[in-house]
């Protein structure tokens, strides 16, 4: 296998892809879809992308929203005009920006425009409006990739120069490259992803619109599966932006490309077994699936404090007892998880933590559907 030079330029080197440092990870997608034709259809990925995405891909940069939040903001926000209010509008605009996606195929500089001015809608100070052009920033943007404000940002590419740099990627996403599988599509959709964020078009939701350019890409080739890849950057953030720097630094696209199959192997699996509980529940709620995304995000022993300590990490703090009631206690009484025993720890006055397992009944024999959980390594 060889090292694939990409027809994108990086200030003045051209990014480069080593096909042996993705082949492992690429034939274990590969394997894994084999058996399963309900995430190849458009059904699976509308579905996937009008509920979990819009969370997911919020929460990556640090907006923290659960599924029930969403759903009532966007049912709202077909009752009322008011949109002043900036959480529900990065909610909206997300949701009508992928509703964009799904029906327009073209992906070029004016249909762009349109999916950022759906994104951007009501979120961009005044003073990035003044520097806009008729497409791109006129002036510097400085990126910070930490918290640590007294840590040097980046800097995205000369304003002068991101108009030539689009159309590199415009031409690069229109044109085949060694696409022989959905696998390959999903390949190309990261460095589609990776390549917006590096130019840094905009001067804020440009990583919005990098992730959203990505599923786009996607699902105009029929790659349904890997819409999903948002939901595994949330549970792994710090990792996701070392990749991306990895990169700038030395133009081997692969870094990027590797971390991202990873990522989304885990997301499928974790479908899979979702998939396996809907089929036999039909009854089940959007936090319901949200619940069971978290639940199988966790490593190793399941107990309810451990259950609230997660969904607390990634949406507005609930109390235990609020999670509970609203997103254990269904669970258990669908049969879906089994509680086994209580702790020492007290949760309140009254009540006990307690540990619980996943009903083995949803968890099929054939490992390697699920090998990557770490929730199921201390057994089923």
């Amino acid at each position: 296998m060889a090292k694939i030079r990409l027809p994108l330029e990086m200030e003045n080197r051209k990014m480069f892809l080593d096909e042996e440092k993705i082949d492992f990870n690429k034939k274990k997608l590969e394997k894994f879809l084999e058996n399963e034709p309900q995430m190849k259809n458009a059904s699976f990925a509308k579905k996937v992308l009008l509920s979990n995405e819009v969370q997911s891909n919020n929460s990556v940069e640090g907006y923290y929203d659960d599924i029930k939040k969403i759903k009532e903001v966007v049912l709202s926000s077909k009752k009322s005009k008011n949109r002043k209010e900036i959480d529900k509008l990065r909610i909206i605009n997300l949701y009508k920006g992928y509703k964009y996606i799904l029906d327009e195929k073209d992906i070029n500089k004016h249909t762009l425009k349109k999916l950022y001015s759906i994104l951007s809608d009501g979120l961009i100070e005044k003073y990035d409006l003044k520097n806009m052009g008729e497409f791109y920033r006129l002036k510097p943007v400085y990126i910070h990739n930490s918290n640590n404000l007294s840590k040097m940002p980046a800097e995205g590419i000369d304003a002068s120069k991101i108009d030539y740099y689009m159309n590199e990627l415009f031409s690069f996403i229109n044109n085949n490259f060694n696409s022989k599988c959905l696998t390959d599509e999903y390949i190309k959709s990261q460095i589609i992803h990776f390549y917006f964020v590096y130019i840094h078009p905009y001067f804020d939701i440009n990583g919005r619109c990098a992730r959203t350019i990505a599923m786009w890409h996607l699902l105009n080739n029929k790659a349904f599966p890997y819409v999903i890849f948002n939901r595994g950057i949330e549970f792994n953030k710090q990792e996701y932006y070392k990749v991306i720097m990895d990169v700038s630094k030395f133009a081997n696209i692969s870094f990027f490309v590797d971390y991202m199959m990873k990522t989304v192997l885990i997301e499928l699996q974790k479908e899979h077994v979702i998939q396996n509980v809907a089929s036999d529940n039909k009854d089940l709620t959007g936090t319901d699936y949200q619940t069971l995304h978290y639940l199988l995000s966790m490593n190793g022993l399941l107990t309810l404090c451990d259950f609230a300590n997660t969904y607390n990490r990634f949406n507005d703090k609930k109390t235990i007892q609020e999670i509970y009631n609203e997103m254990i206690e269904p669970l258990l009484d669908k049969g879906i998880i089994i509680e086994q025993r209580q702790t020492n720890k007290k949760i309140n006055n009254d009540d006990h933590n307690f540990i619980f397992k996943f009903n083995n009944k949803f968890i099929d024999d054939d490992a390697i559907k699920v090998e990557e959980l770490k929730v199921f390594k201390n057994g089923l």
